[in-house]
C-alpha cells in the first residue's frame, strides 16, 4: 500500500535563497498545468495550497513578522514531491558528474553506439556530456559534447594525442526546449564501406524506442579506429576537459560495441538509491557520485509566484493560516490591455540607433518626438505643417506623417549625439508622393577651415527616379557634385517601401552607399573626409496636378555599429517568413521574458507580418498558425514553447493497460461530434483564402447519413507568409478533424493504487505535448490501442488522496510518414475490397483492387518488405506475411487479430493499410 501524503516541501524565495515554509498537510495541494480538458489556449499554471501561520511570520503587512519586507505580492514558490527512483542531478559546478572506473568492457575500438537519457538545464549552452578522455597520458578515447549551437559534437582519437584528435557535429540542433527530457543516440561507423568514416545522431523518448535523426549522418575521408585508452568513463564532467560542466538531470546512459551490438554498460539511475554516492549498473559498472553531483528523486510540481496573502485564523486567533494561489508568470504577463509596440519601434527600443525620430505623435502634436532624447522634429515656419498622426506606411505600424497635398513644407531633426563619421540614415515612405527631398548635413560649420557637405536623396514620382548630390560649402565658395540617378527604383506605389544611406570613411576617400528595401541600389566615393551627422531635412513639393498621397515614418540614424539595411527593412516589414519558434525567442527577448522552444526551425510554420497585439496574445497567434503548444515551464518561472513537429511520430512516455485496473473514475469518453471539421477553409491574415479541404467520401465525410455524418465546416484565419500555405493547413486541419474514434478528454491517475504507484517515473515524466497509449480497453471502446497527446492536467495531493488528470486529445492523427521507414514510410492503395466472403479464421484473404489503382507489392518481388498489416472492415488488423499475385486480384497470407479482434467479413469490405503513408503539414 503506497503512503500518503508523499514526502512534499513547499518552498519561498526570499533573501537570496529558498526557505522552507510549513504547510497544512491535511488540506489538499491542487496544481493544474497546460490547455484544460475542453480548452484551446494554455493559461497561467495555477495552485492552491494552506500555509501554516502560527508563528505569524508569514504576515507580510505585519511589521513584527520577521519576513515583513522579504515576502509580498508574487514572491517566488514552488512545490516538490519526493517519489519514485532517482536520476542524477548535476548542477553544473566543480567536477560534478558520475564516473566509473576502466574496464575491459570500455576498451571498444571499433563501432560504438552510445545512447544517453538527459533533461538539460538549457540546450544552447556548451556542456560535456560523457566522455573516456584523460588528457594526463594521453589516454582521450572518445567525448560527447552539446555546443552553443544546439548541435551535437562527437570527438575521438585514434591514438591518444591532441595531434589526432577528430570531430564531427550534427548538421541540425538538438530539437528541445530547456528542461526537457530527451534521449540522444550517437553511432560512430569505423569504416562505412567507401573509404570513410560516419557518425549519425538521433534524438527519441526512449533507448529502446523510435529514434529520429538529428539532421543528415556526418561523414568524412578515411576509416579510423577508438584509441584503447585505460581511461574510466565520466558523465556530466571530464577531468581537465575545458568544455562547460553539465547542468541538468541525467537518467541512464546505454554503450553498445557496434551499432545496435551488445550492451557493455547500461546505467539506470532509478535503480538507484536517493542519496546514496555509488551504485552498480546492470553490467556490474560500479558508479561513483562525484562533487557536486547527487542521486535524488524530488521532482519540481510547480514553480510559480504568490499574488496574493490573505490573512485567516480560527475565532480564538491562536490558529492562523494563509491559503494561498500561486500562479505562474504567465498570469502576471497577461495584466494590462495595452498591445505591443510595433515590430520595428521594438525592434529599434531592443537595438537602439544613435537617434530616431519615429513620427508616430498624434494629430494634435506640433513635432516628433525622439526616442534617445534629441530634440524633436519640427516643420519650418516657412512652409506647410505635415499631417501628424495621419499617415501610414503600413497598417502593422503605427500612424505616421503624411504630407499634404498642395503644399511645400521642411521638417528638420538634428541628433544631439556626435556619433561617428561612418553614418547611415534611414526612413521609411508609402505612396506616390511627387517630389521630396533627404538632406542630410555633417557637423562642418561651412567655412573655409571648417567645410560643411551636405548629401541629397532626391526623390522623384515623376520621372520615376531617385537622384543623389553632395554639396560642398567652404566659406564664400560652394560646389555641387552629382552622384547617381538610380532609374525606375520601385517605391512609389502604396507598399512599405525602407531607403537608407550609408557612409564609409577611409582616409581622404568617402564612400556611400544606397539601399532600397534591404538592398544595394547604388554606390560611389568622394574624395573628402566625412564627418558626423550634424542635421536631416525632409523636404516636400506636393504643389501639382501630378501630387499624391505620401506618408513617411522612422527617421533614424545610426552609426558604424547599427545592424544592416536588410536587418530594418524585415524589421519594418513585420518579420514575414520567420519560424514561429524564433518569433517566440524574439518577442520573449525583447519582452524580457525567459523562454525556450523545442523543435527544428525548418519544420515550423513561417509566418506572416507581426502586427500589434498584446504578448500573450502574440504568442498565442504563433501557436494557433503552427498548432504547437506555448506553456509555463514545471521546474522554472519561465515559458516554453514546444513546435508542431515534436508531436509527430512520439514513442509513448505512459502505457495505460485499462484491464490491469490502472485508471481511475472518472473514465468517460464520448463518442460525439464535438471536434469535427470535414470542411475547412483557411485564410491567410492580409491575403488569400485557400480552397476548401473537404473529405468527400468515408464515414467522417460531409455526406449525409448514414454515408458520412454531414457538413461540419470551419474557417480559419491564420498568421502565414504565403498564400500556399492556406491550402496545406486546411487539409491538415480537416485530417484532424476527420479522426474517428473516441474522445477521451480526461485520464485520472490514482497514485494511491500500487500498480498505478508502480509507475510513477514515467507519470512524473510526462509533460505538456507528451504521448499516452491506453491498451487493453473494453469491447465497447474498439479494437485498437489508443494514443493520446497530453494538453494539460491537474494533480492533487493531500493526506488521503493523490492523482494526477491529464486532459487529452487524440494522437492518432500525429502519426505522419517517413520516407523508408518500415511502417511509416508506405502507401496505401485505394479502393482495394475483399473479392470473396472471409470467415473468422481463414489466413487466406482474397483481395481485389480497383481497375485503374495500383495493386498491392507480391512477396516474390519485394520479399524484403514483408510483413506489414492491414485493417479490413475499419475494424480487424490483420498481418501480412506474404502477397500472392500481380494483378489486380491478389491473394493476402495473413495472421489473424493482432489487436485480439476478428470476425467474419462479407466480400466487397474495404481493405487499408493500417499505418499508411500521412504527409506531415
Amino acid at each position: 500500500m503506497v503512503s500518503l501524503p508523499p514526502p512534499r516541501t513547499t518552498e519561498l524565495y526570499y533573501g537570496g535563497a529558498w526557505h522552507t515554509a510549513k504547510a497544512r498537510e491535511a488540506d489538499p495541494v491542487t496544481i493544474e498545468r497546460g490547455v484544460s480538458a475542453e480548452g484551446t489556449t494554455a493559461g497561467p499554471s495555477a495552485a492552491t495550497q494552506t500555509l501554516d501561520n502560527t508563528s505569524g511570520d508569514l504576515s507580510p503587512r505585519d511589521p513584527s513578522s520577521p519576513l515583513h519586507g522579504a515576502i509580498g505580492r508574487n514572491t517566488p514558490w514552488r512545490f516538490t514531491v519526493q517519489a519514485g527512483g532517482p536520476w542524477a542531478n548535476l548542477p553544473g559546478t566543480g567536477s560534478n558528474g558520475l564516473t566509473t572506473p576502466h574496464h575491459a568492457n570500455l576498451a571498444l575500438t571499433a563501432d560504438i553506439d552510445l545512447r544517453l537519457d538527459v533533461a538539460l538545464d538549457s540546450w544552447r549552452e556548451e556542456m560535456l556530456l560523457a566522455g573516456r578522455y584523460e588528457i594526463a597520458g594521453n589516454h582521450r578515447s572518445w567525448a560527447l559534447v552539446i555546443l552553443p549551437s544546439g548541435r551535437l559534437q562527437f570527438i575521438w582519437s585514434p591514438d591518444g594525442t591532441l595531434a589526432s584528435i577528430l570531430n564531427l557535429v550534427s548538421t541540425d540542433p538538438v530539437p528541445a526546449y530547456s528542461g526537457q527530457r530527451l534521449c540522444l543516440r550517437v553511432t560512430l561507423d569505423v569504416n562505412n564501406g567507401t573509404g570513410g568514416k560516419t557518425v549519425s545522431f538521433y534524438t527519441g523518448q526512449q533507448l529502446t524506442g523510435r529514434w529520429q535523426p538529428l539532421g543528415a549522418p556526418v561523414t568524412s575521408v578515411g576509416t579510423t579506429t577508438l584509441f584503447n585508452a585505460t581511461a574510466g568513463l565520466q558523465l556530466g564532467s571530464v577531468t581537465g576537459y575545458s568544455a562547460q560542466r553539465m547542468r541538468g538531470r541525467l537518467h541512464r546512459l546505454q554503450l553498445r560495441n557496434g551499432i545496435n551490438g551488445p550492451l557493455t554498460v547500461d546505467l539506470d539511475t532509478a535503480t538507484a538509491t536517493p542519496g546514496a554516492t555509488s551504485f552498480p549498473d546492470t553490467t556490474g559498472r560500479v558508479w561513483t557520485i562525484r562533487d557536486t553531483a547527487t542521486l535524488t528523486n524530488r521532482h519540481i510540481r510547480m514553480a510559480g509566484e504568490v499574488p496574493a496573502w490573505p490573512p485567516s485564523r480560527d475565532l480564538s486567533g491562536a490558529d492562523r493560516t494563509v491559503a494561498i494561489a500561486p500562479a505562474g508568470i504567465m498570469r502576471r504577463l497577461g495584466a494590462g490591455n495595452r498591445p505591443l509596440d510595433s515590430s520595428l519601434r521594438r525592434f529599434l527600443i531592443g537595438t537602439p540607433p544613435m537617434e530616431c525620430w519615429p513620427l508616430t505623435d498624434g494629430k494634435e502634436a506640433t513635432g516628433g518626438a525622439s526616442l534617445r532624447g534629441s530634440a524633436p522634429a519640427l516643420a519650418s515656419g516657412r512652409g506647410a505643417q505635415p499631417l501628424w498622426g495621419q499617415g501610414e506606411v503600413a497598417d502593422w505600424l503605427e500612424p505616421t506623417v503624411a504630407l499634404p497635398l498642395q503644399t511645400n513644407g521642411i521638417l528638420t531633426a538634428a541628433p544631439a549625439a556626435t556619433g561617428t563619421a561612418n553614418w547611415s540614415v534611414d526612413f521609411l515612405r508609402t505612396g506616390r508622393g511627387q517630389s521630396e527631398l533627404i538632406e542630410i548635413s555633417d557637423r562642418g560649420r561651412g567655412s573655409a577651415a571648417d567645410p560643411r557637405n551636405k548629401w541629397s536623396v532626391y526623390l522623384q514620382a515623376v520621372p520615376n527616379q531617385i537622384l543623389l548630390f553632395r554639396d560642398s560649402y567652404a566659406g564664400d565658395t560652394s560646389s555641387t557634385a552629382f552622384l547617381a540617378t538610380v532609374a525606375n527604383p520601385g517605391i512609389y506605389d502604396d507598399r512599405l517601401h525602407h531607403l537608407r544611406f550609408m557612409t564609409l570613411v577611409s582616409g581622404g576617400t568617402t564612400f556611400w552607399t544606397l539601399f532600397i528595401d534591404g538592398s544595394l541600389a547604388s554606390t560611389g566615393s568622394q574624395a573628402i573626409t566625412g564627418r558626423p551627422v550634424g542635421r536631416i531635412e525632409l523636404l516636400w513639393d506636393q504643389v501639382g496636378s501630378a501630387a499624391a498621397d505620401v506618408s513617411f515614418g522612422y527617421l533614424t540614424c545610426w552609426d558604424n555599429t547599427g545592424p544592416g539595411a536588410d536587418t530594418v527593412y524585415r524589421a519594418a516589414s513585420g518579420f514575414p517568413g520567420e519560424p514561429a519558434g524564433e518569433r517566440v525567442l524574439r518577442l520573449s527577448g525583447e519582452h524580457g521574458v525567459p523562454v525556450s522552444v523545442g523543435g527544428a526551425v525548418d519544420a515550423q510554420t513561417r509566418l506572416g507580418i507581426q502586427r500589434q497585439e498584446r504578448y500573450l496574445d502574440a504568442l498565442d497567434t504563433i501557436a494557433k498558425a503552427d498548432l504547437g503548444f506555448l506553456f509555463e515551464r514545471r521546474d522554472d518561472r519561465a515559458l516554453a514553447y514546444r513546435a508542431r513537429s515534436t508531436l509527430y511520430n512520439q514513442d509513448p512516455v505512459i502505457t495505460l493497460n485499462f484491464a490491469n485496473g490502472v485508471i481511475s473514475e472518472p473514465f468517460r469518453p464520448t463518442d460525439d461530434d464535438k471536434d469535427t471539421e470535414n470542411d475547412v477553409a483557411v485564410t491567410r491574415e492580409g491575403g488569400a483564402t485557400s480552397p476548401r479541404a473537404v473529405l468527400a467520401t468515408g464515414r467522417m465525410s460531409v455526406q449525409d447519413p448514414p454515408a458520412g455524418v454531414g457538413r461540419y465546416d470551419e474557417d480559419y484565419t491564420l498568421s502565414l507568409e504565403a498564400d500556399h500555405q492556406t491550402s496545406e493547413h486546411a487539409q491538415w486541419r480537416m485530417h484532424m478533424g476527420t479522426h474517428d474514434g473516441l474522445r477521451y478528454t480526461q485520464i485520472t491517475l490514482d497514485l494511491g493504487n500500487p500498480r498505478v504507484y508502480a509507475m510513477i517515473d514515467d507519470i512524473y515524466r510526462a509533460d505538456v505535448g507528451d504521448l499516452i497509449r491506453l491498451t487493453g480497453l473494453p469491447d465497447d471502446h474498439g479494437p485498437d490501442d489508443v494514443d493520446l497527446i497530453i494538453r494539460g492536467y491537474k494533480e492533487e495531493i493531500s493526506d488521503k488522496r493523490w492523482t494526477v488528470t491529464f486532459n487529452c486529445r487524440p494522437g492518432a492523427p500525429w502519426e505522419v510518414g517517413v520516407v523508408e521507414d518500415p511502417v511509416l514510410g508506405r502507401a496505401d492503395t485505394d479502393g482495394t475490397t475483399l473479392s470473396g466472403a472471409l470467415n473468422s479464421t481463414s489466413g487466406t484473404v482474397n483481395i481485389l483492387t480497383g481497375t485503374g489503382l495500383h495493386r498491392w507489392i507480391d512477396s516474390a518481388t519485394f520479399g524484403s518488405m514483408f510483413p506489414f498489416d492491414v485493417t479490413v472492415g475499419g475494424s480487424e488488423v490483420m498481418r501480412v506475411n506474404s502477397c500472392l499475385g500481380t494483378a489486380l486480384s491478389q491473394v493476402f497470407l495473413v495472421t489473424r487479430g493482432i489487436t485480439g479482434f476478428q470476425k467474419a467479413h462479407p466480400s466487397g469490405t474495404p481493405v487499408r493499410l493500417t499505418h499508411p503513408m500521412r504527409t506531415a503539414l
